[in-house]
């Protein structure tokens, strides 16, 4: 039967709500998006479906080649490293070392930093000052060597390594949501917003918080980045997790030697780190091209 509602209402869709249809029309951006979500789902089942338990050593298949290569065993799909460990389940524990670690840092950096910077933005004198001061010190630091310098202090340790990471991270966020909080105090619906009698607390609500969400969605996905990369640079120092811990960058420490014996021990924990930053970028970069385009 033909529709003939001529004053039927168009839908309109709220602004975060458009940037979301925005991004489905991203292809790219949506494969890399159910990518991180796997790798999110891998990170927290991983224990379970990986094929050997983490301490596993099988010492009569000993640096055995993945599956596909000649004398390789579908038993040990990416093969193993010189103490007989299957590759594969060092691989996805590794994920909860690293990945995990880094996704627990930042989300602890963006709730604290963001509550920091949020209450600096709105605040102003001598308060506003001192830290805008203080976070221009600390931002003057990379985030990688104020982690070592954090780590000299503490010692080395996967617990210590978060811990530094974490205290790396904090001032980044803090500093983000500060200028951007900042930026929209001084802009004209805000300067109305005050004239009209509305309490701070409205005006961050509902005027500063919608219009900064492009602020910790390109932060976030920046910090995630950096936590990764600090986290398997600090255990590819020696600062980090220690073995038997798979962490990612553990294992490229401690299969180095083996680079042109076994290259597979090597190559697939660097594989595993350049797949997920670029996963993590991709993902981001979209979402912050479509928040932009949904607010305009």
């Amino acid at each position: 039967m033909a529709n003939h509602n001529v004053f039927r209402e168009e839908h309109i869709r709220s602004p975060l709500a458009h940037s979301w249809f925005l991004y489905q029309q991203n292809t790219i951006g949506m494969v890399a998006l159910w990518a991180l979500i796997f790798v999110l789902i891998l990170t927290v089942i991983g224990p379970w479906i990986a094929p050997y338990p983490m301490d596993h050593k099988d010492v009569s298949a000993l640096l055995k080649a993945p599956s596909w290569v000649e004398h390789g065993e579908v038993h040990f799909f990416l093969g193993t490293d010189d103490l007989g460990r299957d590759l594969l389940s060092q691989i996805i524990y590794g994920a909860q070392l690293t990945f995990g670690g880094a996704f627990l840092t930042v989300a602890l950096s963006l709730l604290l930093g963001s509550a920091i910077g949020i209450i600096g933005g709105m605040s102003s004198g001598m308060q506003a000052s001192i830290l805008h001061h203080f976070l221009d010190t600390l931002l003057s630091i990379p985030s990688l060597l104020l982690a070592i310098i954090i780590i000299s202090v503490l010692g080395p340790g996967y617990f210590n390594t978060l811990l530094a990471v974490f205290l790396a991270l904090l001032p980044l966020f803090t500093r983000a949501v500060y200028r951007a909080v900042h930026d929209e105090l001084n802009k004209e619906y805000i300067i109305a917003l005050r004239l009209d009698g509305a309490t701070p607390l409205r005006i961050l609500r509902y005027g500063i918080l919608p219009n900064i969400v492009e602020t910790f969605v390109s932060q976030t996905t920046r910090a995630l980045t950096s936590a990764i990369l600090d986290i398997t640079a600090l255990g590819f120092l020696g600062l980090g997790a220690q073995r038997p811990l798979p962490e990612w960058g553990t294992m490229l420490s401690d299969t180095m030697e083996l680079v042109f014996l076994a290259p597979w021990t090597v190559t697939l924990p660097g594989m595993a780190i350049l797949v997920t930053i670029l996963i993590i970028n991709i993902v981001g970069e979209g979402l912050r091209q479509a928040i932009l385009k949904g607010m305009d």
